[in-house]
């Protein structure tokens, strides 16, 4: 699974404190024009789809325990950020955090 796969979660977990729901998201893709347009696309479906998982209720499916608290989305990403995709990153988080989630980007070490 990755974030071309809108439609899917593609991994999920409780963080150590074993509270926080976190929600992986798996970024092969790279920012190299002209597939950085579609890049940024598909980004925001997937991010959209992550946050529609939790404010529809459908998480409760996964953690039943989830009482409303805040989720994490973690973008596991092979490439560096442009300086586009992370302006996306700074806008993404800001919508994320109403809806009380809060995104984050991890560089994969290759």
């Amino acid at each position: 699974m990755s974030v071309l796969e809108t439609d899917l979660i593609d991994y999920i977990y409780l963080d150590d404190d074993a509270t926080t729901p976190v929600l992986v998201v798996s970024d092969p893709l790279t920012w190299t024009p002209p597939e950085d347009q579609h890049h940024l696309d598909v980004l925001r479906d997937k991010l959209n789809a992550q946050i529609a998982f939790v404010e529809t209720g459908q998480i409760k499916g996964v953690w039943h325990a989830y009482a409303g608290g805040v989720v994490r989305v973690e973008v596991v990403a092979r490439c560096r950020l442009t300086e586009p995709a992370a302006h996306f990153y700074v806008l993404a988080r800001e919508v994320m955090s109403t809806a009380n989630m809060d995104l984050r980007f991890q560089l994969l070490d290759a």
